[in-house]
């Protein structure tokens, strides 16, 4: 989702356990981190250099802030303080809903998951990741790049996969600015929810036929490979979703719910084009018509917890309400049909 910057939002579940605590989980969505200081494989290109700190930056430009209803830069920054002040409270269960990356680049999210792993080792917090329009930006990796990185004496520096995309005749090609794909974002960030971990009492798929009561972690970790992720979009068009359920703490059973939907723009084009299929922005729209699976298995899920007497925490990128206390109408006919983001109303 396009949001000026990430939103930190902090809540706290109790369950009765022995040690009478309550268990706290802290949310993070549109994060949409960028590695200021990260690397291309690739390339030797660091960035800029901070004559102030003498460390080279991998910067945007601010006129790309100014058009965009993004921020870049600060993310990084904002990121670490809301890591630090989570640490701080002593919480061990961060979800991230979403957008954790701006478009899914490999040293993005290379970047990212050091971070991640750093604050896992130094304070214990566990992360589970769920998916947004952002990352991945299509099922598939495909060329990319932006035009707008901060490079010498102030002047924008394209950043691009391929020489044959892009505006700007000062460049840099390295293919980590790729919009990663599904495959590339569940290999480098498995260990943040994706992939079940031994210490995990549960964790399932919407794939996985298996129920609580016979699980075991060496099944989830076979079913948690990406070819058994799959599901039919559209006749022919097989794309992933990587939903999952795990059960992180004893009572607790958290939903990571992959509301990305991409849709084939063309049915007579190779399933493998990653450029023939259009963007998840607009939720659950989509999911509703071609992605059924996903509010049956909800469901089901819901009614297994119930049996089982587990506290069921949910989070997903978009809404899956009217997030308008029911004045999207008014709203629709003052503004118009495609303002304020009334394309991701669930309808």
């Amino acid at each position: 989702m396009n949001k000026g910057i990430f939103s930190f939002l902090l809540f706290t579940f109790s369950i009765f356990s022995a040690q009478q605590k309550p268990i706290q989980i802290a949310f993070l969505s549109d994060v949409h981190f960028q590695d200021l200081f990260g690397s291309f494989s690739d390339n030797d290109f660091k960035g800029i250099i901070n004559p102030k700190t003498g460390k080279p930056t991998i910067l945007r430009t601010m006129d790309s802030q100014l058009h965009s209803t993004r921020i870049f830069n600060e993310n990084y920054f904002a990121f670490l303080k809301a890591l630090d002040d989570i640490a701080k409270k002593g919480i061990k269960i961060v979800a991230m809903p979403g957008d954790f990356s701006d478009d899914g680049q490999a040293y993005n999210i290379r970047g990212l998951n050091k971070i991640l792993d750093q604050y896992h080792k130094n304070y214990g917090i566990d992360f589970y990741i769920t998916t947004g329009n952002h990352d991945p930006v299509g099922p598939f990796r495909q060329d990319a790049g932006k035009d707008d990185f901060l490079g010498q004496d102030g002047h924008p520096l394209g950043i691009y996969s391929t020489e044959n995309i892009g505006k700007i005749s000062k460049k840099i090609i390295t293919k980590d600015i790729s919009e990663s794909g599904y495959l590339e974002i569940l290999e480098e960030l498995k260990d943040f929810g994706f992939y079940p971990k031994k210490e995990n009492l549960f964790w399932s798929t919407p794939f996985d036929s298996g129920s609580f009561k016979n699980y075991s972690y060496e099944k989830a970790l076979q079913n948690a490979d990406y070819s058994k992720r799959m599901y039919e979009v559209e006749k022919g068009f097989s794309v992933p979703d990587l939903s999952y359920v795990v059960e992180p703490v004893k009572g607790i059973w958290m939903i990571a719910i992959d509301g990305n939907t991409y849709i084939p723009k063309n049915i007579n084009e190779n399933p493998k084009n990653a450029s023939n299929y259009k963007g998840a922005s607009i939720g659950y729209n989509n999911v509703l018509k071609n992605k059924k699976h996903l509010i049956e298995w909800v469901r089901k899920i819901m009614q297994e917890a119930k049996t089982n007497g587990k506290t069921v925490i949910a989070f997903t990128h978009y809404p899956m309400i009217d997030f308008n206390d029911g004045a999207t109408g008014e709203i629709k006919n003052l503004l118009g049909e495609k303002k304020w983001q009334l394309e991701r109303v669930s309808g």
